[in-house]
This record gives C-alpha cells, structure tokens and sequence, in this order.
C-alpha cells in the first residue's frame, strides 16, 4: 500500500510539472509565424497522444510533426526565399522541438506509470481473489485455493517423498436438483452435505468444492492400502436427503482418487486432474 501511494504521488508530481511546462510553453511560445495556430494544435495532438498512447507512439507523433515543419521550413527557404510570411528561423524551429520531445517524454512517462500502477492494482486484486478463496454455499475452499494448495504438496511430495492422495466427488445430478427444488432448497442441502463431509474427514484433510457438483479432497499421509476404508466411508456419506415438502431424494455419486508419489513424476494440478477426471466416467459408486 505505501508503495502504490508513492507510486500515485510521483504521478500527481508528474503531472503537475506537466501543467507548469504547459503554462510555460503558452507563455513563451516560440513564433511560428502564419503557422503558429497549427503547430500549437500539432503539439497539443502529439502530447496528447502520448498522454493516452504512450511515449513510443508519442515520440512517433512529435518526429512527424518536426517533419512537417523542417519540410515547411526548407521548401519556404527554398522554392519561395523572397516569402517571409511562413518563415521561421532555425533557433524558433529548434526551440519549437525540444519543447515538442520534452512534453511528449513527460507526458509519455505520466501514461507508463499510470499503465504500470494499473497492472500492479490488476496483480494485487488476483492475489486477494486468491487468498478470499471460499464458497459462499459451502463454506468450503473454492478451486482457486485448491490448484494452491495441490500444486504445494505436490512440490512437497517431489522433495521429501512424502505421498498423499487426492480424491475427487462428484454428486450426480445436483444441477438438475437445483433446478427443479429451487436455490433455498439446494443450498439446505449443500449445509447438510458440507456437514456430513467434515464428519466423515479428519481435521488434517483439506476439503474444496470445485465446480457446482465437484468436491475435492487432499487427504496428507493417507496410504493407497487405505484407500478402501475411506472410499466405503464415502459411499455411505449422503443417503438419503429428505426436503422441506416431505419428500426423500436419493442421491448418486461417482468418485476417484489418486495417490500421488515421488516416483509417479507427477508436476501440476493438471495432471492429477486429468487422471481423476477420466477415472470419472468409468467408476462410480
């Protein structure tokens, strides 16, 4: 946060030296003759376009302008040397310039900050996305917070060799449940369902809800050989659910799990996911 706040002042500074330099230039403005109303306008567009583009397209914008007018300046001099009226001597020329790069650099440097302030605001609001990472109906993790989480024992495991297993629950249909029950009733439901999971998990196991009718679950130090106590424990989770209008809803599940090992060479979330994932669609509950 300090930071940011001199980051914002330094702009403010910037920006402010840029309305002197304004005032400045209006008060000392070089003489451009006849041509004096254009090449303020002219100045004006590549400040400008610096201001709102940056200073590469700024820079571009003022080296066209100097074009015009050495162009101007050299043709006058030239093809009509007995014309004053556009004529300009070479100081105002020069003059006109460094007052044109300057205020465009100025100007260009304003919009850098201004786009890096952003970008850091842009990193920092994903950041607190990330740490605020909770389902509002659950109450548990969301999948932001478990692809962290994953990826960390992951890297864990691929140091010190420590496996653990990660199991994802899918409860069949809960979309449709929603849909014909209503919100109220199928957030009544995911309490009674959040409740039950943690009754049926140790403390040490990290629980997520990952899509709308996914759970994930990493579950630390739990071996392949005890995998079968604690797939049974799952099968008899939900039962049956009985809603407010009297009715008993059976719900089906499909589960898989996967037991991650320093010698599996497993790197990323993804591949885990993916493993599971396909496990899915062929073994269910």
């Amino acid at each position: 946060m300090d930071t940011s706040f001199r980051k914002t002042s330094l702009i403010s500074l910037q920006f402010g030296i840029l309305l002197i330099a304004v005032a400045i230039l209006f008060t000392y403005t070089p003489d451009l003759g006849n041509v004096q109303t254009e090449g303020i306008l002219l100045l004006a567009l590549a400040v400008f376009i610096s201001l709102f583009a940056g200073i590469r397209a700024g820079l571009f914008s003022a080296l066209f302008v100097l074009f015009l007018f050495g162009s101007l300046y050299f043709w006058n001099m030239f093809f009509r040397p007995e014309d004053q009226s556009f004529l300009f001597s070479e100081a105002t020329l020069f003059h006109f310039g460094l007052w044109l790069i300057g205020l465009v650099i100025l100007s260009g440097s304003i919009y850098e900050r201004i786009n890096q302030l952003s970008q850091n605001n842009l990193v920092l609001q994903e950041k607190i996305r990330r740490l605020v990472a909770i389902d509002d109906e659950t109450g548990l993790d969301n999948e932001d917070r478990f692809e962290l989480e994953l990826q960390l024992e992951i890297d864990r495991t691929n140091r010190h060799g420590e496996s653990f297993t990660v199991l994802l629950y899918q409860i069949d249909h809960f979309t449709e449940f929603r849909k014909l029950y209503g919100a109220d009733e199928s957030t009544r439901f995911l309490e009674f369902f959040s409740e039950r999971l943690h009754q049926s998990t140790r403390t040490t196991d990290k629980k997520f809800r990952i899509s709308t009718e996914e759970f994930a679950l990493i579950l630390p130090y739990a071996s392949e050989e005890n995998m079968q106590v604690i797939l049974n424990r799952f099968k008899q989770m939900i039962g049956d659910y009985d809603i407010k209008n009297g009715k008993t809803v059976s719900f089906t599940n499909h589960i898989a799990h996967y037991t991650v090992t320093k010698e599996a060479g497993i790197q990323s979330p993804d591949d885990v996911l993916g493993l599971m994932r396909n496990e899915l669609k062929s073994y269910a509950l």
